[in-house]
């Protein structure tokens, strides 16, 4: 089974990528205009034919947008999330009732696969994020009964946990936020209260941190894995993609210095990534069951603290 993975859009403006394979299309998060939307599948040469089926990481508005769930409803593609992201929509987007009344509202459960189109299993991972509940998913395909390739996307998240590390191991494609440069975040002219937001355990990944994450992951996957890093949810304000990417490359360097950094931007689609059934395809085994996790307890790095930022 072959198929093709894309960020078209990622950062506080909004955020969303497309998965296909076998014919059907994923939509990770929907968090820009329709017509921005449009325009950016039409740039990867694809359109809203190619999208079957939405999947919602978390409910801030940077995820989805009420426009585009109105235009769900009328192309008739299903969204999925946790029942508790349905709550917070009922409350606070006109379209989703619309939505919900037309059958097109599904619910997905923390760590429980679910088979979105054949042989496409996507497993959500609850992560640390101030958006309660917050999920990374991976996406395992397989092709005659074995794994041909995997996917993690983790875009929001402010530590990762063992489970997450564990869930993410011997993924192909890993998708991590990449978001501030601790310096420049500390630095920067936004209100401490916003700095602190960030950089706790329930704000966002640091260049510093995803790099540790990336490092795990590629120990716990053996040779080879992952083939790319694409590095997601990057600060306007407070990085910088060279700065990212160095990151990126440094934690794998000696892991696997192979694998191609991608570092996706707000303002269009990042190159796309081909799903390819590996070689190895028959010695493949499918990942662990993923434990829920509730509440997370993980620890971030500490960070060193800069002259005026003192707890």
């Amino acid at each position: 089974m072959t198929g093709r993975f894309t960020v078209l859009a990622s950062g506080s403006s909004g955020n969303a990528a497309l998965l296909e394979a076998n014919g059907f299309g994923l939509l990770i998060d929907c968090g820009l205009h329709p017509k921005a939307l449009t325009a950016r599948l039409a740039e990867v040469s694809a359109s809203w034919d190619s999208v079957h089926a939405v999947v919602l990481t978390h409910t801030h508005t940077d995820h989805w947008k009420d426009l585009t769930l109105a235009d769900l409803r009328s192309r008739k593609i299903p969204l999925w999330a946790h029942p508790a992201h349905f709550d917070h929509l009922a409350a606070a987007s006109p379209s989703f009732e619309a939505l919900d009344r037309a059958g097109l509202a599904h619910a997905y459960q923390d760590a429980h696969p679910h088979d979105f189109f054949p042989g496409v299993r996507v497993t959500p991972v609850r992560v640390s994020h101030d958006s309660d509940p917050t999920f990374a998913f991976r996406v395992d395909a397989h092709d005659a009964g074995h794994l041909a390739w995997s996917v993690g996307y983790a875009s929001d998240l402010g530590c990762a946990s063992h489970e997450l590390i564990e869930a993410f191991a011997g993924v192909d494609v890993l998708a991590l936020e990449y978001n501030h440069d601790l310096k420049l975040e500390r630095l920067s002219k936004r209100p401490r209260h916003l700095v602190e937001r960030v950089l706790g355990d329930r704000g966002h990944l640091s260049n510093d941190q995803a790099a540790e994450v990336t490092r795990a992951i590629a120990l716990k996957s053996g040779d080879g894995f992952p083939g790319h890093l694409v590095q997601l949810h990057l600060s306007r304000d407070c990085n910088r993609p060279e700065l990212a990417s160095a990151s990126g490359r440094a934690a794998l360097a000696l892991l696997n210095p192979r694998s191609e950094v991608i570092t996706a931007r707000q303002d269009t689609a990042a190159k796309s990534v081909p799903l390819l059934r590996r070689p190895d395809a028959l010695n493949r085994t499918a990942p662990r069951s993923v434990s829920p996790s509730a509440p997370l307890a993980c620890r971030r790095t500490v960070q060193p603290a800069l002259p005026g930022f003192e707890a």
